[in-house]
């Protein structure tokens, strides 16, 4: 897989000659998801799906670290920056609204999971306002395990 993964810079020699771990997350650093942002790419995620799909891509959450982060290609982020995102934020409003959409469809009470980011109370408000365009843009959804 062409896994050059994103907001990742290289690990930094400390005194000691080792490496140090200065991982950062697609999610580090980012502000909360704006309802323009949302609109934007819920109109871009099914092209994605579909290129990711064609082009045998993957790009989903992951655990890295302990910490939240969000696995892509090099491909998948240029593709996305062809298309006027940084590819950073477009996985980061990915991850985002994912996770959002997970904790409506579990009415709130779920355990969230360890490679899930933390969702501001404004993008659960997001997620629940266009929950139906989410999942149309969303494509094949599985239905709600019980």
């Amino acid at each position: 897989m062409d896994a050059a993964l994103a907001a990742q810079p290289p690990a930094k020699a400390g005194k000691t000659g080792r490496a140090k771990k200065s991982v950062k997350s697609v999610y580090d650093n980012q502000p909360v998801v704006t309802e323009k942002e949302l609109l934007q790419f819920l109109d871009l995620l099914p092209r994605f799906r579909a290129w990711a799909k064609s082009s045998n891509e993957q790009a989903h959450p992951i655990l890295r670290n302990g910490k939240a982060d969000f696995l892509y290609s090099a491909k998948a982020a240029a593709w996305v920056q062809t298309r006027n995102w940084d590819p950073v934020r477009f996985f980061c409003v990915m991850g985002r609204m994912a996770a959002a959409l997970s904790i409506v469809e579990e009415g709130n009470d779920m355990r969230r999971a360890r490679d899930m980011p933390k969702v501001a109370d404004e993008e659960l408000a997001l997620a629940r306002r266009h929950l139906g365009t989410m999942l149309k843009a969303g494509g094949d959804v599985p239905p709600i395990e019980q």
